[in-house]
């Protein structure tokens, strides 16, 4: 396994593998986006021309393209054209990861098609809460890590056009991280209203953008870099109790607190119950985004990589063998009431994908995420339009008591949490 950072060949200016990005020699318009001829420039903290998509942490792009009928576009292309205005994405709850982590999908197909119309959607959606000075209209003064995600587009937008309102925005985000409370352990809370607990869900709402903030901007304190030890320092702190050393695999939720622990938490390790498909979903992801920002010498950067490893190795072992999905309870395939669910599936598949390219896991995990994108694609229906849907996605959940609150839930079609999914696994498993 390399232990290496990131691989670009243009596209996106990958942090562990160099501090820079290639220069931009442009893009040619076809019927399907736009291909790169190279990329922008990704120099920390400098502004990148809008004609290549720098960035780091989301992937890799290159000269990759994807094709007009790809899921991916058709996806992308479906969202835009039923919601113009970006806000109205999926929920009105403001500035908050239900839109956010959609956008993260769209931008996903610009990097591969570099087709400014999705560019300037996302931008769009980030000007209607960022004002000219850089004040992010928030939902909430509170903490809550579901209303810091969308943030992680800011590093990216500066970087796409150099408006210097992203640049200030982003370090506003940056100074709220100074003030989340912590539990006993120095972990972030998931929000305020959830006092010592951590779950998966907050590491990826919450340290992907401070890697790529740590990789577009001066983020040193003292003589460290503040943004990627946390990010460094929280991946592995949630892993130290979750984590099951043997599968590879991690449990939702961790409740840190010394006395009145919630009803889900083990009295004596804090932990929750169960491995559910998407919290662990979002763990995956949030390593393959933050391993392409830090840098190759980053202390830690190492064990991240072994976690990635044995959950990558945990993955394949619980693979259903008939659908290539995965469980909504992971690791409890075998329980007839258990059933294979869409956004956790997706996003195994986008982080495998990732981690393949990079040469953070073995090449063999490629079939892993083949087997899984074929399963995905049968959960994608099309109307008579051509409109595509993706089903079978559970929907916006908490942390349950028990197994039997996990697959107690409903499946829903087109949620957030099932386009942010398809769309990241499409662009990654469509892009040529």
């Amino acid at each position: 396994m390399a232990q290496g950072g990131s691989s670009s060949t243009g596209g996106i200016g990958g942090r562990g593998g160099s501090s820079g990005g290639a220069t931009t020699t442009g893009g040619t318009t076809n019927s399907g986006g736009t291909t790169s001829q190279g990329g922008a420039t990704g120099g920390s903290g400098g502004s990148a021309t809008d004609a290549g998509a720098a960035g780091q942490g989301g992937g890799d792009a290159g000269t990759t393209t994807l094709a007009a009928d790809s899921l991916a576009v058709r996806f992308a292309n479906m969202i835009m054209s039923k919601y113009p205005n970006p806000t109205d994405i999926y929920t009105k709850y403001g500035y908050e990861y239900n839109d956010g982590i959609v956008l993260r999908g769209i931008e996903q197909v610009y990097r591969h098609t570099l087709d400014k119309k999705y560019l300037t959607y996302i931008q769009a959606y980030f000007d209607a809460y960022v004002s000219a000075s850089g004040v992010v209209t928030l939902p909430d003064t509170a903490h809550s890590f579901d209303n810091i995600q969308p943030s992680v587009m800011l590093p990216f937008l500066y970087q796409q056009t150099g408006t210097a309102k992203y640049k200030t925005a982003a370090a506003n985000i940056r100074a709220r991280y100074d003030t989340i409370p912590r539990n006993p352990d120095k972990g972030f809370w998931h929000k305020q209203s959830c006092p010592n607990q951590m779950w998966l869900d907050s590491i990826y709402m919450g340290e992907p953008f401070l890697a790529r903030y740590g990789a577009a901007f001066d983020c040193t304190v003292g003589s460290t870099n503040f943004c990627f030890d946390t990010v460094v320092e929280q991946i592995l702190l949630i892993a130290q109790h979750l984590r099951d050393t043997t599968t590879g695999l991690l449990a939702h939720a961790w409740d840190d607190s010394p006395s009145g622990k919630q009803s889900w938490a083990n009295s004596t390790t804090g932990n929750s119950c169960c491995v559910w498909g998407r919290a662990l979903g979002w763990y995956a992801m949030a390593l393959v985004d933050t391993l392409g920002d830090l840098p190759a010498n980053q202390t830690g950067r190492s064990d991240m990589l072994t976690i990635l490893t044995s959950l990558a190795a945990g993955l394949k072992a619980n693979q259903d063998a008939k659908t290539g999905l995965w469980y909504q309870v992971v690791d409890q395939g075998s329980k007839s009431d258990n059933w294979v669910e869409s956004s956790g599936s997706g996003m195994f598949v986008y982080a495998l994908k990732v981690a393949v390219n990079r040469g953070y896991i073995d090449s063999s995990y490629s079939a892993v995420a083949d087997k899984g994108w074929a399963g995905l694609q049968t959960k994608v229906t099309t109307d008579s339009s051509g409109s595509p849907t993706i089903t079978g996605a559970v929907p916006g959940m908490g942390v349950q008591n028990n197994y039997a609150g996990y697959v107690g839930q409903s499946q829903g079609s087109n949620t957030a949490h099932g386009l942010c999914a398809i769309l990241l696994a499409a662009a990654e498993m469509e892009a040529r």
